[in-house]
């Protein structure tokens, strides 16, 4: 019994000890939190015409737990360059470790350094954020702060009905998980916001509009995050859109997505941003597989944080990006340049991978890659310099007929004055429209014709070029270009 109650009391002792030496700890990691979102919030505002920062206010500290407070700044200039600076307060809870009451609450019995309890705080600028809360915290949120420094957490909202003389707005709650380790280089974060309503009359004619979003959805997996660059995916996603305006059919957007990837690939950084939608559905149309998906290949790693470095310094300079550049000073613009040639060094490429879309009976695709290097020593000129600039370009584009047809009868049907439609009329536009449309580019030799689909290739190297499968110097080329534009009437006279 006594070796049972002494085991208790050292067990007790040594608990004593990690919470009082935790408690000691606790007010230095606020501290240095706060410093590494400043840094991280400097990185991310640079270019975006607005200053964020977080300052800690106050700090009490207790011997289970503490009480912090905190200022958020935000600094956003006006339509006529002026800065409005807003504030909001955060009033934070932190629990002391190794094992904080509302952890072991939840059977979470991993030793952790703190647990912060934060929310937003009541202000006549926040007021009526909690009246549209209905009395709610308009945002509250945990954090979870390890012995490594490490935090990982939490930020919630509740539902939101906001009403005013325009209209109204109904917001769902919301969530976002987050993780990053201590010096913020690894961050991965997931966030879902199920619903957005919006039921407003348009400033110029009165007309009720009516906009829901359904399955709003953030995530990020940043690792070696530092100087602005992030190596792994980020992508924001949304299951659905309606947009009707008066008496109007609704247009209906769903899966829609914008997905961004940086990575390490054997010549240097490739990065990838790809925009797109599963369907867009207006007047008994449908549009399929919209895409638009770029990248940067081949750059070169300590180049770009040069030439990153660089755009950071002259962004410093001024308010917004606009007065920035247009204060530039020649020391500037020549470091600017240098950073930049010396990025063209390693011959980056620069791709439209995609650009395409579907409808109901045909597709239509368009890529575009441009391989690039330094231009010529002998480049005295803007554009001696730009076309010396490119290695190589290699395009490929296809349109189905049927699409053609599709696209036709949909611009036909708009174009109805009357409301009447005419389905043997509009018809036989779609079809007159298709045959036009595909006799100009097979005439004018832009395009050949494999099956129903009208194909076009091109590519340049060498000072070479190959045209749909015809060899030419780049002066024929550009003699063929401008000759069946003149003769399409496309220049007019």
């Amino acid at each position: 019994m006594k070796k049972l109650a002494l085991a208790v009391a050292v067990s007790l002792a040594l608990f004593g000890a990690a919470t009082v030496y935790t408690s000691t700890q606790v007010e230095s990691t606020a501290r240095d939190a706060v410093d590494q979102a400043n840094l991280k919030l400097r990185e991310m505002s640079v270019g975006a015409a607005a200053d964020v920062s977080l300052t800690l206010l106050s700090f009490e500290r207790g011997l289970l737990s503490s009480a912090a407070r905190y200022q958020i700044d935000f600094n956003i200039p006006d339509d006529e360059g002026n800065d409005r600076q807003y504030s909001l307060l955060l009033n934070d809870r932190l629990e002391h470790g190794p094992f904080p009451v509302s952890r072991l609450a939840r059977g979470q019995l991993v030793p952790v350094a703190a647990q912060s309890h934060f929310e937003l705080e009541r202000t006549p600028l926040t007021q009526k954020l909690f009246d549209a809360a209905a009395g709610n915290v308009p945002l509250v949120g945990e954090v979870t702060i390890g012995y490594d420094g490490g935090q990982s957490g939490d930020l919630r909202t509740p539902a939101f009905n906001i009403e005013d003389e325009d209209g109204s707005m109904r917001i769902a709650p919301a969530t976002l998980n987050f993780a990053a380790d201590k010096d913020g280089s690894n961050v991965r974060m997931d966030g879902q916001l199920a619903e957005v309503d919006f039921d407003r009359k348009r400033t110029d004619s009165g007309q009720p509009v009516q906009v829901s979003l359904r399955g709003i959805g953030l995530s990020a997996d940043k690792q070696d995050y530092a100087d602005g660059i992030g190596f792994g995916p980020s992508a924001i996603t949304l299951e659905r859109m309606d947009i009707k305006a008066g008496d109007e059919p609704a247009v209906v957007i769903q899966n829609a997505s914008v997905d961004e990837v940086l990575s390490r690939g054997s010549r240097g950084l490739d990065q990838t941003i790809a925009y797109r939608i599963g369907e867009i559905s207006a007047k008994g149309q449908t549009l399929r597989n919209l895409a638009l998906a770029f990248s940067l290949r081949n750059l070169e790693e300590s180049s770009l944080k040069a030439l990153v470095a660089s755009y950071r310094e002259i962004l410093d300079g001024n308010a917004t990006p606009q007065e920035s550049f247009a204060g530039m000073t020649d020391a500037q613009q020549q470091e600017l340049q240098t950073r930049a040639l010396e990025l063209l060094e390693h011959k980056p490429s620069l791709a439209l991978d995609e650009f395409g879309f579907e409808t109901a009976h045909g597709s239509a695709r368009l890529s575009v890659v441009l391989d690039l290097q330094s231009p010529s020593a002998e480049a005295f000129t803007p554009d001696a310099m730009i076309t010396s600039m490119l290695a190589s370009l290699k395009a490929d584009a296809g349109i189905d007929k049927d699409l053609v047809r599709d696209i036709a009868g949909l611009v036909a049907q708009n174009n109805r004055r009357d409301g009447q439609l005419d389905l043997t009329a509009l018809q036989q536009e779609a079809d007159a429209a298709t045959e036009l449309f595909s006799g100009m580019a097979l005439n004018t030799g832009w395009s050949r014709l494999e099956g129903e689909r009208l194909v076009s290739s091109l590519h340049y190297a060498n000072d070479k070029v190959t045209f749909n499968g015809r060899d030419m110097s780049v002066q024929e080329f550009v003699g063929f270009a401008f000759g069946s534009a003149h003769n399409a009437g496309l220049l007019g006279q």
